[in-house]
């Protein structure tokens, strides 16, 4: 690490005085290699960031060329790139139903910014939010998330998170003793626990519910046949 020094670099969920990182010197598609020469086989693609490779011409040619062109634009400015990056990704929503793209600078940003929508729209506070989760390093994103690393910053994050269950059949919380149960019985247990919790709660106080499709860091949990559906149907439900 001579040759990088890093002693000014502030590095994320570490012990700072433990902090070993690799030196990275370079990378093309699969690989990357450190200072040294050292190749290593990027199976996590550099935190999911790059799932195009590394060194991708395509997108590296379409970033010069932005760049020649107009390296930035306030939020308050409509370009021909941001015009056609809404309306590619609108047209990729189910049936088009969701034809406004509001553009963040990452994750946690988007959860922040779809917790506003949710509470200023409805006009109630709630968010509930899944155990095996998370959503971000913000604030509020921290308070969304349901793993342990939110623990320790609980009483400075966002109140109003409730967390519930997730269908996670490898440690089911309900069929620890019938792991064998079929998938539609395994489900609907698991919607029956959510709308519990919603009724407890009280719907007329829950702006939202947040989660991942397919829960990442806490061990890509698939969701069965017909789990997010029965959410969806909750949601309508319940308003």
């Amino acid at each position: 690490m001579d040759s990088m020094p890093s002693s000014h670099i502030f590095w994320t969920w570490s012990a700072q005085a433990r902090v070993n990182p690799i030196p990275v010197e370079r990378a093309e598609g699969v690989y990357f290699w450190d200072v040294e020469g050292k190749r290593y086989l990027d199976f996590n693609a550099m935190t999911m960031c790059v799932n195009a490779g590394h060194g991708n011409r395509r997108i590296i040619e379409a970033i010069k060329a932005q760049l020649d062109t107009l390296p930035y634009a306030a939020p308050g400015m409509v370009t021909r790139v941001r015009a056609q990056a809404a309306q590619m990704i609108a047209s990729l929503t189910p049936g088009g139903a969701l034809s406004k793209v509001l553009f963040t600078l990452g994750g946690a940003d988007a959860n922040e910014n779809a917790i506003k929508l949710a509470r200023g729209y409805t006009g109630k506070h709630k968010i509930l939010t899944r155990y095996r989760s998370y959503h971000g390093a913000t604030a509020g994103a921290m308070a969304l998330t349901g793993d342990p690393r939110r623990h320790m910053w609980e009483p400075l994050t966002m109140p109003g998170v409730v967390h519930f269950l997730d269908p996670y059949r490898y440690r089911s919380t309900f069929h620890r003793t019938n792991p064998d149960i079929p998938e539609a019985e395994f489900t609907q247990d698991y919607l029956n626990h959510l709308e519990e919790i919603i009724t407890y709660e009280g719907p007329d106080t829950i702006a939202a519910i947040l989660m991942e499709t397919v829960t990442g860091t806490n061990g890509v949990i698939i969701p069965p046949d017909g789990y997010l559906q029965g959410v969806r149907a909750l949601c309508d439900k319940y308003g």
